[in-house]
C-alpha cells in the first residue's frame, strides 16, 4: 500500500509540473523586452558604467518593446534622456560630497565635462518628449488592444512620471554640473602647482654631485628646513578644504529630502490635489495591469469599489475589451453615476450578450448620446428581431451621426441580405465621410458573398476609400474575405495597394493554393470525372481554395482538342440558392483553372504570392523586409 501511495503522489507531482510548463511559456511569450544600459545613451559614457555614478549600478535595464516602430523608438529615446539626466544628477551630488571631504573628484570632473556638452540639448527636448508621451498614451487604444494596450500604457505612464519629475529639476542639474566643472578646474590647477614645486625641491635634495664637503653640509640643512615649511603649509591648506554642515548621504536619501522640502512648501489644497492625482495614476496602472493578465475578477472589484469615477470607467472599458464581467457592468449601470454609465454601456456593447437586451432597449431611450449609440450597436450584436426593427426605424434615422454609425454596424451583425441595399445607399450617397466609412465596416461585418462583392465594386469606383475597404475586409476572418482580397489583388495595378493586400494575407496566414475559374460556364463535380454528378454552378473569375489534387492525370476533350491534366478538389462559395452551407466542395479539371500559391518562406517572416500557370505581374507581391528598406 505504501508503494502504491508513493507512486500515486509521484504521478501527481509530474502532472502538476507539466501543467505549469504552458503557464511559464505564456508568461515568456507575453513579455517582449530589449536590454539597455548607460553606454547605450552615448559610447563616451562607457567608462562610467558599473561605477557609483551609473544610475543603473551596472545592471542591465529591460525596456518594453511593443513591435510598433513609432512606440518603440519613442520609448528608447525617452529612456536615453531619463538615464542621462539621472547620470548627471548622480555626478553633481557625488562631486559635492567628495569635495566636502577633500577626496579626489577626477572621475566626476571628467563626467561633468562630457555632460556639459550634451545635457543642455537633452533638457531642451524634454517638453517635446513629455508632449509626445501624452499624445501616445491618448492614441494607444487605436493601435493596441487587450493586454498589449495595458503593457504599452503602463510603460508610457512610467516614462511620463519620470520625465515630469526630471523636468522640474533639469536646470538645477545643468547648473550644478557647470559649477562642479569650474571648481574642479581650479582645484586641479593648484594641486598640479604644489606637486610640481615638491618635485623641484626633491630633485635639489637628491643631487649626488658634491664639490666641497663642508659647503654641501650647510646647503643640505637649509633646503630641508625650507622644504618642511611648504609641506606644513600645503597640509594646512588641504585641511581647510573640509567643510562642516553639509548634508551627506546616498543619492536616494538626498532626492527624498529634496522632495520633502518641496512638499512642505505646498499649500493644503495643492497637497490634496497631488494626492488625488496620485490615486488616479495608481488606479489606472492597476487597471492596465489586470487587463494585461486578463484577470476579470480584479477588474470587476475595481469597477464596483474604487472611489474615483475615472478609474471605475477605465475598469469598465477593460472588461469590455476582455468580453467578461457582464453582471458587474449591469450593476454599475444600475447604481453608478453619469461618468461610469457610458463606459459600462460601451463594454456591454462589446460583449453583445443577448441577456443584456433589456439594458440595450433602455439605453436607446437615454439622454446621453454615447449611451444611445452603444445601445443600438449592442442590440445588433444580440441579433434579436425586435432589436433589428428598432435599428431600421429609429437608429439609422437619428439626427446624430454617431448614433447612425453605431446602428449601421449593429445592423451588419444580423447578416441578412435584405439589409445590403441600406449599406450600399449610405456608402454611395451619404454626405459625411464618417457614415461612408461606417457603411464599409458594416458590409465587412456582414461578410456574405453579396456584401463583399459590393465592397469590391466600390473599391474600383471610390478610390479614396480603397485602403479603408481593404482594412475592413482584413478584419473579417472568414474564407470569403480571403477570396475577396485575392480578387482585389488581381484587379489592381497600384503597387501600394497590392503591398497592403499582401500584408493582410500574411497577417491572416492565408497560405496555400488558390484557383481562379477560367471558363465561362461549368460545374463542380462530386467525383473527379466529367460524367459525375454536378453539385454547384461555377463561372469565370470565381475563386476557390485548393484542397487536394487527383493522384493521376486524365484526358478529356475540350472543344476540338484532347487535353491531359489532373483534377483538383476545390472549396468555394456556394452559388446555389437554398443550400445549407456557405461553402461547397467539389472536383474540376485542371486546365479550366488558373492556380495561385501563397506560401511562407520560413522563419524570416516573408511570404510569396505566385501564379503557377504563367508569369504575371504579381510574382512576389509582399515582402515585409524589402518594404521597410
Amino acid at each position: 500500500m505504501e508503494v502504491a501511495s508513493h507512486k500515486t503522489k509521484l504521478g501527481q507531482d509530474i502532472i502538476w509540473s507539466l501543467c505549469l510548463v504552458p503557464f511559464f511559456l505564456f508568461l515568456i511569450d507575453c513579455t517582449s523586452t530589449r536590454p539597455f544600459q548607460l553606454s547605450d545613451v552615448s559610447p563616451k559614457y562607457a567608462e562610467f558604467q558599473n561605477t557609483d555614478l551609473d544610475p543603473n549600478q551596472g545592471k542591465l535595464q529591460q525596456l518594453y518593446t511593443s513591435k510598433n516602430q513609432v512606440y518603440d523608438s519613442f520609448i528608447l529615446k525617452a529612456n536615453k534622456a531619463i538615464s542621462e539626466l539621472e547620470f548627471g544628477e548622480n555626478v553633481a551630488l557625488q562631486g559635492e560630497n567628495k569635495k566636502s571631504f577633500g577626496e579626489d573628484i577626477k572621475l566626476e570632473m571628467t563626467a561633468a565635462g562630457y555632460l556639459t556638452e550634451s545635457l543642455p540639448q537633452t533638457v531642451e527636448e524634454l517638453p517635446d518628449l513629455l508632449s509626445k508621451c501624452r499624445e501616445l498614451i491618448k492614441v494607444a487604444p487605436n493601435d493596441f488592444e487587450g493586454p498589449s494596450l495595458g503593457a504599452v500604457t503602463n510603460e508610457l505612464t512610467q516614462i511620463e512620471t519620470k520625465l515630469k519629475s526630471l523636468s522640474q529639476k533639469s536646470d538645477r542639474i545643468v547648473q550644478s554640473l557647470k559649477n562642479l566643472r569650474s571648481d574642479s578646474s581650479n582645484y586641479t590647477k593648484n594641486r598640479d602647482l604644489t606637486e610640481a614645486k615638491n618635485d623641484k625641491i626633491q630633485s635639489t635634495k637628491q643631487d649626488p654631485i658634491v664639490v666641497d664637503q663642508p659647503v654641501v653640509l650647510q646647503e643640505e640643512k637649509l633646503p630641508e628646513d625650507k622644504k618642511d615649511k611648504p609641506d606644513n603649509k600645503s597640509k594646512i591648506r588641504i585641511s581647510k578644504l573640509k567643510k562642516n554642515g553639509k548634508v551627506v548621504g546616498t543619492t536616494k536619501e538626498l532626492f527624498k529630502e529634496e522632495i520633502k522640502q518641496v512638499e512642505d512648501e505646498l499649500s493644503e489644497e495643492e497637497k490634496r490635489e497631488n494626492e488625488y492625482t496620485e490615486k488616479i495614476r495608481s488606479g489606472l496602472v492597476e487597471v492596465f495591469k489586470w487587463e494585461y493578465y486578463k484577470n476579470g475578477r480584479n477588474l470587476e472589484k475595481i469597477l464596483l469599489t474604487h472611489p474615483i469615477p475615472r478609474v471605475r470607467s477605465a475598469a469598465a472599458l477593460a472588461l469590455g475589451r476582455l468580453k467578461t464581467g457582464r453582471l458587474s457592468l449591469q450593476k454599475a449601470i444600475d447604481k453608478d453615476g453619469y461618468q461610469v454609465r457610458p463606459s459600462a454601456y460601451k463594454a456591454l456593447s462589446e460583449i453583445g450578450d443577448k441577456r443584456s437586451i433589456s439594458y440595450f432597449f433602455e439605453g436607446t431611450r437615454a439622454e446621453d448620446i454615447e449611451v444611445i449609440a452603444a445601445s443600438f450597436e449592442g442590440l445588433g450584436k444580440t441579433k434579436d428581431p425586435s432589436g433589428r426593427e428598432l435599428l431600421l426605424t429609429n437608429g439609422i434615422s437619428s439626427e446624430y451621426v454617431v448614433v447612425v454609425a453605431s446602428s449601421l454596424r449593429g445592423l451588419g451583425y444580423h447578416q441578412l441580405n435584405s439589409d445590403i441595399p441600406v449599406f450600399e445607399r449610405f456608402l454611395k450617397s451619404a454626405e459625411e465621410n464618417e457614415l461612408r466609412e461606417t457603411a464599409i465596416d458594416a458590409l465587412a461585418i456582414h461578410g456574405s458573398r453579396e456584401a463583399l462583392r459590393v465592397l469590391e465594386t466600390e473599391f474600383k469606383e471610390q478610390p479614396n476609400f480603397s485602403e479603408r475597404i481593404l482594412e475592413s475586409i482584413g478584419k473579417n476572418k472568414s474564407l470569403s474575405a480571403t477570396f475577396a482580397l485575392i480578387r482585389l489583388n488581381e484587379s489592381t495595378e497600384d503597387p501600394k495597394l497590392t503591398g497592403y493586400i499582401g500584408e493582410l494575407l500574411l497577417k491572416r496566414k492565408a497560405f496555400g493554393k488558390y484557383a481562379f475559374i477560367t471558363i465561362s460556364d461549368d460545374y463542380l463535380r462530386l467525383e473527379p470525372n466529367e460524367r459525375s454528378k454536378a453539385i454547384s454552378y461555377v463561372k469565370e473569375k470565381d475563386i476557390a481554395v485548393v484542397l487536394k489534387e487527383s493522384p493521376k492525370e486524365y484526358s478529356i476533350r475540350i472543344n476540338e482538342e484532347i487535353v491531359t491534366d489532373k483534377y483538383y478538389q476545390l472549396k468555394m462559395e456556394s452559388s446555389t440558392p437554398g443550400t445549407r452551407g456557405q461553402y461547397v466542395n467539389g472536383w474540376i479539371f485542371g486546365s479550366k483553372l488558373e492556380l495561385i500559391e501563397v506560401k511562407s518562406l520560413g522563419a524570416n517572416k516573408e511570404a510569396k504570392y505566385t501564379n503557377l500557370n504563367k508569369k504575371k505581374k504579381h510574382q512576389n507581391i509582399f515582402n515585409p523586409i524589402e518594404n521597410k528598406n
